[in-house]
């Protein structure tokens, strides 16, 4: 009897605690690639403004402040002109022809584009953003930025990490607790049960 309170208490708590810790680590997720995304975009719209006149005017670009960019966070920056031919990129040789990238088509339409998807070369996932290079409602180039998630994923497992923490010294509690309430509960029952037992043995003295 004990045990099965002790057990029934404990699969309500297991109910309980997947009910709350689920959702939240759902939602602590989408928090950080929506924090993530909105850096990265923050991030390119200012990158972009430092280009934006020499696009404009055909200058060629100074790859310095994407290379310090690239230095400080590890994010590749790619920035290309309106037909997709790269003329700043932090990692690969330029001129190469990114117009069939999707984000980079988009971007050249004037849209952001954003997202993540899987790199087999570098065995994790990317986050990229591309923003269009424009003024005056004229686009004159877009400009990438991709970071691995490996940093947002870290965050993720210690987050995970602390609700399982959390969840065991809770079960561990609450089998303490159960444990104690079940005794108390079971205890007039087991004496019960133990007074029967000498009276159906002929002990007539319990009562």
């Amino acid at each position: 009897m004990t045990r099965r309170l002790l057990l029934s208490y404990l699969a309500v708590t297991v109910v309980v605690l997947l009910l709350l810790e689920i959702p939240l680590a759902v939602f602590f997720g989408r928090l950080e690639r929506e924090r993530l995304t909105a850096d990265a975009e923050r991030d390119a719209r200012v990158i972009a403004t430092i280009y934006e006149d020499d696009l404009e005017n055909g200058l060629p670009l100074d790859p310095g402040p994407a290379e310090a960019y690239h230095v400080r966070t590890g994010a590749r920056v790619v920035i290309v002109d309106v037909r997709g031919i790269s003329l700043v990129d932090t990692e690969q040789a330029v001129s190469r022809d990114f117009s069939t990238r999707p984000e980079i088509a988009i971007a050249l339409t004037g849209t952001r584009a954003s997202g993540i998807r899987p790199s087999e070369t570098l065995r994790t996932d990317l986050l990229y953003v591309a923003v269009p290079v424009a003024s005056s409602g004229v686009v004159h180039g877009a400009l990438r930025v991709t970071l691995s998630t490996s940093q947002m994923e870290r965050r993720l497992h210690r987050f995970w990490w602390g609700l399982a923490v959390v969840a065991a010294s809770v079960l561990s509690a609450m089998a303490l607790i159960g444990w104690t309430v079940a005794r108390s509960v079971t205890r007039p029952l087991r004496r019960l049960n133990e007074t029967a037992e000498r009276f159906a043995g002929g002990d007539l003295a319990v009562g």
